[in-house]
C-alpha cells in the first residue's frame, strides 16, 4: 500500500514519480477562502456607530468621567473637570499631579473656548507636561461645511 507509483500506474520500484496529492490543499485553499469571506464582513462593523444601552452595575460617575478633562472657558479660568484650579499657575502642577486619573492614564484633554487666548492654552499644556502627562488632546466641536 505504501510503494512506489510509477507514471503508468503500475507499482514496480524502477521509476519514482515526484508527484504531490493537491486535493488536501485544494481542502485547505477552500477553508482559508471561506474563513476570509466569513471575517471580512466582521472587520467593517467598528465603523458602525451604535449607542451602547446601559448597565446598572456599570454607571460611571461624572468626576470619573470628566476629571481628564482640563476646560478654559473665554475668561480664562481653568477647570479640572468641574472644579476650578487656582488662579496661580504655579498651583496648576501640584493640583494636576494630585489627580489620580491623570496619573494612570498619562493623557489629559483640552477643552478651550474659542476666544480664549493661546498663551492660557500654552500655560495649561506647561502645567501638564510638568504634571507628568505625556499625551495632550484637544477636544473640538465638528466644524459643517457650510461654516466659516
Amino acid at each position: 500500500m505504501g510503494g512506489i507509483v510509477t507514471h503508468d500506474g503500475s507499482a514496480s520500484g524502477d521509476e519514482p514519480v515526484a508527484a504531490i496529492n493537491v486535493t488536501s490543499l485544494i481542502d485547505i485553499m477552500f477553508c482559508l477562502l471561506i474563513g476570509f469571506m466569513v471575517a471580512t464582513p466582521l472587520m467593517h462593523q467598528e465603523q458602525v456607530k451604535i449607542e451602547v444601552p446601559h448597565a446598572a452595575g456599570m454607571e460611571i460617575t461624572e468626576e470619573e468621567f470628566e476629571y481628564s478633562v482640563i476646560s478654559i472657558d473665554a475668561k480664562g479660568s481653568v477647570f479640572m473637570g468641574t472644579l476650578p484650579l487656582d488662579s496661580d499657575k504655579a498651583a496648576w502642577t501640584e493640583q494636576l499631579a494630585a489627580n489620580q486619573k491623570i496619573k494612570d492614564d498619562g493623557m489629559a484633554f483640552i477643552q478651550g473656548d474659542r476666544n480664549v487666548e493661546f498663551e492660557r492654552v500654552l500655560d495649561v499644556m506647561i502645567a501638564l507636561q510638568e504634571a507628568g502627562v505625556s499625551e495632550v488632546g484637544f477636544v473640538t466641536d465638528p466644524r459643517l461645511d457650510d461654516e466659516e
